[in-house]
């Protein structure tokens, strides 16, 4: 910085701070006292466990809503930069071998037990 820099700065330093020195103080005060100041101790908010748990929900929240054609916010978040919000089950076309895998076995165990219901319900009824 040459001298007519130097000038220059402390000239606008005269300008905007009333008291240039007692802000330079202020200021190494604060720097110290953040140096000089222990930090507590503090857990670690996942633990590698609890991070493997958490990647392995992530991982099956995506095939689950690839399998429904939903976007992995499944369409609960409105700033979504995939969906916008609009990614709900059905936005778009379903993954075929994981509709197939996951869904269909499940749908198909809702349709016995309703079948078995229904027989029962009948049953009952009549009497036979």
């Amino acid at each position: 910085m040459s001298t007519t820099e130097l000038g220059e700065l402390e000239a606008l330093l005269e300008r905007v701070l009333p008291d240039p020195r007692g802000f330079a103080q202020r200021v190494f005060e604060q720097i110290m006292q953040r140096l000089t100041t222990q930090v507590p101790d503090i857990a670690p908010i996942v633990d590698s466990c609890d991070a493997a748990a958490y990647r392995g929900m992530v991982e099956r929240n995506s095939i689950l809503a690839t399998a429904v054609g939903a976007c992995d916010c499944w369409g609960f978040e409105p700033g979504c930069p995939v969906c916008e919000g609009a990614g709900a089950a059905g936005w778009m076309r379903p993954d075929t071998d994981l509709y197939s895998a996951i869904i269909e076995p499940a749908v198909r165990r809702m349709t016995d037990a309703h079948e078995t219901d229904a027989t029962t319900a009948a049953t009952d009824f009549t009497g036979r």
